[in-house]
């Protein structure tokens, strides 16, 4: 009997320990994403206002393509850009060997506030072959998140006072159901407050992709150089397509034994079907008249 009271006891103990740790706001664990800049925080501060007066939440992506005449200079430029303003880096990829065109590419993040000018500078780089921008509105979703980290906080508020009550009771069954509850209520809030960061995040820096294309000396097109580059090009596909059906008749040499015969008998039938169809096409004689 003293070992079942005891037993009990340590349970009693476990939950209460559970339950003060499921009540820890997910806000004060460490954040692993960059520090936000002062306009973040105001981002913030505008979502968590009424929602008749909430700015528009919105994500802005980029694409941009430079032709430059010196990549590494290039490169350099953006990275000092990027550091400058207080964005980060996401991916990053040179390709080509020194000496010859090369190409980069990036994927970097810059606050919404400092995006324009960062933009400018990157296209200013060289001579710019592509600037696209996509705007998407994320301002309901978000609202529909907060409404249900609010509405789950509530109900683990709830289950963790009901907890306390059952505690007094000693009730073990009820103890270890609240428990669970508790438990799965928790990480459904963490998962729609990693969400709501995730939206926050996306609206508080604008994504650009960019790519960066090496050309020693370049100049930008003409309609002459136009029209010559369309010729060359067209020419290249007539070399390529007749390269392709040489290397296709080379490829069928070895198969000659399988398709051979097939291909024999497909003509002899042929042959045969014109022949046929041209003695129908024959006149017929007409028989001589009977003498009356």
């Amino acid at each position: 009997m003293l070992a079942r009271c005891a037993l009990t006891w340590a349970v009693v103990a476990v939950g209460a320990g559970l339950a003060g740790g499921c009540g820890v706001p997910a806000e004060n664990s460490p954040a692993s994403a960059p520090k936000r800049p002062d306009g973040a925080g105001a981002a913030k501060n505008g979502a968590e206002a009424n929602p008749a007066t909430r700015a528009p939440m919105i994500v802005y992506t980029h694409t941009l393509a430079v032709v430059v005449s010196d990549l590494d200079a290039a490169a350099a430029e953006v990275d000092r850009l990027v550091a400058e303003h207080k964005g980060y880096v996401v991916q990053s990829e040179v390709r080509g060997d020194s000496g010859r065109n090369r190409s980069a590419t990036y994927t970097f993040r810059i606050p919404v506030a400092s995006d324009r000018a960062v933009r400018n500078a990157v296209l200013a780089l060289g001579t710019p072959e592509r600037n696209a921008s996509e705007a998407q509105d994320v301002t309901e979703e978000f609202m529909d998140v907060e409404k249900r980290v609010k509405n789950l906080k509530e109900q683990e508020d709830k289950l963790n006072a009901l907890l306390l009550e059952k505690r007094k009771e000693e009730k073990l069954e009820d103890i270890k159901s609240l428990m669970r509850e508790i438990a799965q209520i928790r990480g459904e809030v963490e998962r729609a407050q990693g969400r709501r960061e995730y939206l926050l995040n996306r609206t508080t820096f604008a994504t650009t992709n960019l790519s960066l294309r090496e050309v020693k000396d370049y100049a930008p097109p003409t309609f002459g150089t136009q029209v010559g580059a369309t010729f060359r090009t067209s020419w290249d596909a007539v070399l390529g397509f007749g390269q392709a059906a040489v290397l296709l008749a080379v490829a069928l040499v070895p198969w000659a034994p399988l398709w051979g015969p097939v291909l024999a008998f497909a003509l002899w039938r042929v042959r045969r079907w014109r022949a046929g169809r041209a003695s129908r096409r024959l006149p017929r004689a007409v028989p001589a008249a009977q003498p009356g």
